[in-house]
């Protein structure tokens, strides 16, 4: 038998994401009206995280039933997601999921009561093609000084072209927090409200909900720690680890952050210091 949701957790599991769906590269609303005023239509899913029967994607047979259907069992998707999910469980690993769920209940928190950076009021300033910008917070922090170009506004969403490459990416406009016109032929300073990432198994920039830490301790973006055999066993090549007090010297030397799909650096914690994961191709 398995142990589903009840009702009162789907709505908690909704409205803590104010009704989108949790996958940060998709971020769909759910609901919304149907013709007749009286209903709405919904297309999100409450997906379990760790499966309710024992037969199901990513089952653990320490929970408990009632924490199997509790809120922190959870995660709320739109329909696609969530048939993705239970189709590629390696892919989408219980840790990949709490994550999501982290992160899209923090977005939903701090977007809490704010106007949003865009509307139709003359007074928001707006971009137009070919205007110049600098987009912050970028990781690898470095980045933060190349210019990026509008190459299209497609209504809901900018596209950019980073100048210094061929690489474009595809920034929604609710993902701004604000942008700041300088003039002078100076590039607009644009400010996200999570982060525009590297991610080096793609070879491309994206998007992910939560900034970078402030300060030195964000100067790599965010970590997640792994044992040493990380990327023998998933099959990660042309990359070595190094003390993490010599990444200046190596990134001087054409070395660069390895940024796992998910966006975090890879850090395995030693006795007296901390080894870092490094590429030498882009």
């Amino acid at each position: 038998m398995a142990d589903d949701f009840s009702t009162p957790v789907k709505k908690a599991l909704a409205d803590r994401v104010g009704h989108l769906c949790s996958n940060p590269k998709c971020r769909a609303l759910t609901t919304g009206p149907q013709d007749d005023p009286a209903k709405a239509v919904n297309l999100g899913v409450a997906a379990h995280i760790t499966a309710a029967s024992i037969r199901g994607p990513r089952y653990d047979p320490d929970l408990l039933p009632e924490e199997r259907c509790s809120p922190s069992n959870g995660i709320w998707l739109c329909q696609n997601c969530a048939k993705l999910i239970d189709n590629d469980i390696s892919r989408f690993s219980v840790i990949v999921l709490r994550q999501w769920k982290t992160e899209a209940e923090l977005d939903t928190k701090n977007r809490l009561g704010k106007t949003g950076a865009f509307s139709n009021s003359s007074d928001k300033p707006t971009l137009k093609i070919y205007d110049n910008v600098r987009i912050s917070p970028v990781v690898p922090r470095v980045h933060e000084q190349s210019n990026f170009q509008v190459e299209e506004d497609r209504g809901p969403v900018y596209i950019f072209k980073k100048q210094d490459s061929h690489r474009s990416v595809e920034v929604p406009k609710s993902f701004i927090g604000s942008v700041h016109i300088l003039g002078g032929g100076k590039p607009a300073i644009l400010r996200l409200t999570g982060r525009l990432q590297w991610v080096s198994p793609k070879r491309t920039f994206d998007l992910f909900v939560d900034p970078p830490p402030a300060g030195p301790l964000g100067a790599y973006g965010i970590a997640k720690d792994i044992d040493l055999d990380y990327p023998r066993r998933v099959g990660i090549q042309g990359v070595s680890f190094a003390r993490e007090e010599r990444l200046p010297q190596l990134l001087m030397q054409g070395w660069y952050v390895y940024y796992d799909s998910d966006g975090a650096y890879l850090r395995n914690p030693g006795r007296d210091a901390n080894q870092i994961l490094l590429c030498n191709w882009t």
